[in-house]
């Protein structure tokens, strides 16, 4: 016999996919920004760009120009269509079970056990599904040519099952900051105002709120995924430490290195307050 829970799962996945549905958009939309990102943020360890390559947004949509192809920009988004929205919903899902059943006693008021909860979800589901198809991504975004089969394959041919996981462990502690602060810190805004007082508030207000908050995470959690991709560009054998020497020299400075394309990511983040809002309209509709 089919449950109440089971009969409603259709139209509760129909109303979390309409409820994200422009994040989704805008997301596709601005994913030129994220290779852009991800170009700028390589171009110090990987051997197949040339120094001054990307060194700015200008720069990068140069090359974007000079590949003669009017959807090289949006190359690797599919995978990002694929990953997006599965991770956030199982980050924000798991997060709304976890508030409860982390004991207050972590931080007054149960504040920490909102910032533990958000760190952890975070962490699975990076492991349960994002993270390597984040690599694969990535390989296709700053790769001179190749599908994401072919990429997928390269990686495996060059370092086995965990060449998908290359850079997990560096960049943890970054996604665990920047999902506690974003998840946590919603939490502690809406609780701040009162659940009527921000009921009360238009759609771009809270929308606002949540884009700031995410971008304070972003800024304390951006070195360690910078790190984290020079891993998985790198093909040799080098140790973390050597790769971030070498960026660091190459760069020239420590904030230019671990900030590399930082600007497209805080351009590219906008949707980032819209799905934290499209969430909480999903939890009120189902």
């Amino acid at each position: 016999m089919t449950s109440v829970s089971e009969k409603k799962l259709p139209f509760a996945a129909i109303n979390y996919v309409s409820a994200n549905a422009v994040p989704l958009t805008v997301k596709v939309a601005a994913y030129p920004l994220e290779r852009m990102r991800m170009l700028m943020q390589v171009q110090a360890t990987n051997t197949t760009f040339e120094k001054s390559s990307f060194k700015s947004i200008f720069h990068t949509l140069r090359h974007f120009k000079s590949e003669n192809n009017w959807l090289s920009p949006w190359r690797g988004a599919p995978t990002t269509i694929v990953r997006w929205l599965p991770t956030q919903y199982i980050i924000l899902s798991l997060h709304h079970h976890m508030k409860g059943c982390i004991p207050e006693s972590t931080g007054k008021g149960g504040y920490g056990a909102r910032f533990l909860s958000g760190a952890v979800t975070a962490l699975a589901a990076s492991l349960i599904w994002s993270y390597p198809l984040d690599v694969i991504r990535q390989q296709v975004a700053t790769r001179e040519a190749g599908t994401w089969r072919h990429s997928a394959y390269r990686v495996y041919e060059l370092h086995g099952i965990r060449g998908y996981y290359r850079g997990f462990l560096i960049n943890t502690p970054g996604l665990m900051t920047f999902r506690a602060i974003q998840l946590g810190g919603w939490d502690l805004v809406k609780e701040h105002y009162g659940k009527e007082a921000w009921d009360k508030k238009s759609r771009p207000v809270k929308i606002f709120h949540g884009q700031l908050i995410s971008l304070l995470g972003s800024l304390l959690g951006y070195p360690y995924d910078t790190i984290r991709r020079n891993v998985i560009s790198y093909d040799g054998n080098g140790s973390t430490i050597e790769l971030v020497k070498r960026g660091i020299l190459r760069s020239g400075g420590i904030r230019s290195f671990l900030y590399a394309g930082y600007s497209a990511r805080v351009l590219s983040s906008v949707v980032n307050g819209g799905l934290l809002e499209g969430f909480d309209e999903w939890n009120r509709a189902s």
